[in-house]
């Protein structure tokens, strides 16, 4: 070797031993003090060991700051590459917080930004574990140079590879918009916080004080719904992440990867007579059923502390990674509320996104929505969801386990077969009806109600209709079959193997996409 090779080598094993260190030793005990970890940390947590191969990892930004200090930024604080994730490739990007804050120079932002194409270019996941101080402001660089750039982006690819975001760190202004645009957003109680305009920001402009607990883990995923799952740390929000991307495809054009057939796809599950009532007015906790009927009863909850009179999540049929929508009876509120609609909607476009078949389970309650919700526009909401399972093509499965009432919300949970299920069962305990009100509108309309309306609609609408006199008109469409409550799993799993090769056309058109409520 070389003379002028050796001095090469090693001015590259120079570099790389001083990535390590990203911002230096003072700066990774204070991440630690935190009680957060560094980016190169996160990233062995996420990955399978040793698997990590860097991207631009002699990226540096050095230079003079307005004040005249020297600055200089290992790779400009955002570590990048690919990596296996349970024997799969994935693209991972890493804001360091050691290095100026993990904030965002137009080196780093160019990083993310190519990150994003070639995740799409090759079919592969990206993961984005973010913890970054906002804008690079104060140095000679332009602090938003990029950003918009990298907006665009993200948008163009939204629904060709997944992209998923683990927020362990402030996350404000701008870059706030980067964790909404991916598919799912995972915070860490610990330390993830995201804000338009944080209490500083929000104070110096109007001196409204807010408290720090807006904008953290557990407000955004009981109170705005921005975030999809609450991980106790960073090591636990990162696994959770790990977990999720078992049910993903590599991108949009492939499907769920089966893991493997950890159940026997023939077993009868006569405890869920037990687990539901009888008696449509006692309430029962639709998660029993799911654990009871899922592979293993295991069951990846979406979201779990918001809307939760609908319930979101990923589990198996036999091997076959489903997204499986359900009432909750035991919480005794309509799914036609505007959280629960935006909590749908959203996890619906994901699984038609990434090719994933849906599993509704329902059992609507008697409950209807009041003027608060109406006010809201809540007729804007369920058309989002109309529009997004009408058009999905993806297979479509209900089973009805009592109770489905159209104006609760059974119409988009495969209760009705006319808005595009496939296969809807039902259990012989099940009824339906257009209304789930048990109000007498004599009482409530008085005088003014027309001599006639009463039998002729107001009463009718809401007639409870016994499963077997639906199924006896096949041209009623409501249901394809009457099963027994033991026989669930089992007819589950033979409608998935049915509908596996399912094609939906949709006609020929001009324009680029339909224009569905806001």
């Amino acid at each position: 070797m070389g003379k002028r090779m050796e001095e090469a080598i090693n001015r590259y094993r120079e570099i790389q031993k001083k990535n390590q260190l990203g911002g230096g030793i003072e700066h990774i005990e204070r991440q630690h003090g935190r009680g957060k970890l560094t980016a190169r940390e996160r990233i062995e947590i996420l990955i399978d060991a040793g698997s990590f191969s860097e991207l631009g990892s002699c990226v540096n930004t050095t230079g003079t700051r307005i004040d005249g200090r020297f600055t200089d930024a290992p790779c400009d604080g955002a570590v990048l590459g690919t990596a296996k994730v349970h024997g799969r490739t994935a693209m991972i990007y890493a804001s360091d917080f050691t290095v100026l804050g993990g904030s965002t120079g137009q080196q780093h932002l160019m990083k993310y930004a190519r990150s994003l194409e070639l995740s799409a270019t090759w079919g592969i996941p990206l993961v984005n574990l973010l913890d970054s101080s906002g804008g690079r402001l104060g140095y000679r660089e332009v602090a938003q140079a990029g950003i918009d750039w990298m907006f665009r982006i993200q948008s163009i690819y939204s629904g060709v590879m997944p992209q998923i975001t683990v927020l362990m760190g402030p996350c404000i202004a701008g870059g706030a918009y980067i964790p909404t645009l991916c598919d799912f957003l995972f915070i860490s109680r610990v330390s993830g916080n995201l804000w338009l305009g944080g209490p500083r920001q929000t104070a110096a402009a109007t001196s409204e004080k807010i408290d720090r607990n807006v904008g953290g883990a557990d407000y955004h995923m009981q109170l705005s719904g921005t975030c999809d799952l609450v991980g106790a740390g960073d090591k636990e929000t990162i696994l959770a992440c790990r977990e999720l991307l078992r049910y993903l495809p590599q991108n949009y054009r492939e499907k769920p990867l089966a893991w493997g057939r950890t159940d026997d796809a023939k077993r009868e599950v006569g405890r869920l007579l037990d687990i539901v009532p009888g008696e449509f007015e006692q309430k029962y906790d639709m998660h029993d059923v799911i654990r009871e009927i899922v592979d293993g009863g295991d069951f990846f909850e979406i979201k779990n502390e918001y809307a939760k009179q609908l319930i979101t999540g990923y589990c198996r049929f036999n091997g076959e990674v489903v997204g499986l929508v359900a009432n909750n009876p035991v919480e005794d509120r309509s799914i036609y509320e505007v959280n629960a609609c935006d909590k749908y909607y959203r996890f619906l476009q994901a699984l038609d996104a990434y090719n994933t078949p849906l599993v509704n389970l329902v059992d609507t309650p008697a409950a209807v929505p009041g003027e608060k919700e109406e006010t809201r526009g809540l007729l804007r909401h369920i058309g989002k969801i109309v529009d997004v399972y009408a058009t999905a093509t993806i297979p479509k499965i209900g089973v009805v386990l009592r109770e489905a009432y159209s104006d609760s919300g059974s119409m988009i949970l495969s209760g009705l077969k006319g808005l595009g299920a496939d296969v809807t069962y039902a259990w012989p305990i099940a009824r339906f009806a257009t209304e789930a009100s048990e109000l007498n509108y004599k009482e409530v309309y008085g005088k003014g109600i027309e001599e006639d309306a009463y039998e002729a609609y107001l009463n009718r609408s809401r007639e409870k209709v016994d499963v077997f006199d639906a199924a006896h008109s096949w041209t009623a469409q409501v249901v394809d079959e009457i099963i027994e409550p033991k026989d669930t799993r089992k007819r589950i799993i033979e409608a998935l193997d049915i509908v596996r090769n399912k094609a939906e056309k949709r006609p020929p058109r001009a324009k680029k996409h339909g224009s569905s409520p806001t």
